[in-house]
């Protein structure tokens, strides 16, 4: 609850709420029907990918439950178009890295021994666990949802979000402190990543027809050129703690999102000059 910064009524809806938009008692009795047809530690790694996007997407719904007063009629209603349209542009609509992970878990599960569809199934769910955000950034600007996507994860690739969130995801936290801090990096990068694409999203013409992935990197590198200074100073303060080696730290991470956070203050605060 501490976590998701609300209370156990917010939590409750948002647990609902996320089965709900998830479709995840139906996903859940197709991998129990695997009984007995798959190894015991291929069905288990399926229920394993499929709590962590429950998981995931309880804590974004409790948030918006606890800050909206929303219950789960509410939240279901609010989210769950999106949750099955986002579901069906996936993983297509990702950064590169984004898809490469996915394949990777798939590749993980189906050696072990799960299905390849059921796999690809659990694998999707997983970045469906902030969708929320990208849905609300779409409602917001008016935008439809494949447009915003796409400008939302080639941002994410362009600046270096993907990298940097999946790099704090992969931090092995000791207590509850630790976790706690590693927790908010990550929602710190999801919530500039999201202030950024505001940006560009509204940056960005409509145009004729469904943007697609080259015109939305397009746009994100016209977006990015008209703000040459800013951009240069946090790709230089990335790639100077990649090329030092060594992998990615907490230290690291935290001073790359620094850079990435004034970044997004810039997006930002244009933005409003021109509102």
């Amino acid at each position: 609850m501490a976590a998701a910064d609300c209370d156990v009524a917010a939590l409750a809806a948002g647990y609902e709420a996320a089965k709900a938009v998830l479709d995840f008692e139906r996903r859940w009795a197709a991998v129990i029907a695997l009984d007995l047809k798959i190894p015991a530690d291929a069905q288990m790694a399926l229920f394993g990918r499929l709590v962590t996007a429950l998981r995931g997407v309880t804590f974004w719904l409790a948030r918006r439950a606890g800050r909206e007063g929303l219950g789960v009629a509410e939240l279901t209603t609010r989210y769950a178009p999106g949750f099955r349209a986002l579901h069906g542009l996936m993983p297509e609509v990702l950064s590169p890295a984004e898809r490469a992970e996915v394949d990777r878990q798939v590749s993980e599960l189906t050696a072990g021994g799960a299905p390849a569809d059921q796999a690809r199934v659990v694998a999707v769910l997983g970045t469906l666990s902030t969708a929320a955000n990208l849905l609300d950034l779409a409602e917001a600007s008016m935008r439809p949802l494949p447009d915003v996507a796409r400008l939302f994860y080639a941002a994410g690739a362009a600046f270096g979000f993907d990298r940097m969130r999946a790099a704090a995801g992969a931090l092995r936290a000791g207590d509850i402190f630790e976790r706690t801090a590693v927790r908010r990096l990550v929602e710190d990068l999801l919530a500039e990543q999201s202030q950024l694409s505001r940006a560009v999203v509204a940056g960005t013409p409509t145009g004729k027809g469904e943007l697609d992935e080259a015109g939305a990197k397009a746009a994100v590198a016209a977006w990015a050129s008209q703000r040459a200074d800013s951009v240069r100073i946090a790709a230089h303060a990335i790639e100077e703690i990649e090329a030092g080696g060594g992998g990615w730290t907490f230290a690291k991470l935290t001073i790359a999102n620094a850079a990435l956070r004034e970044l997004a203050a810039t997006a930002a605060s244009s933005r409003r000059r021109k509102a």
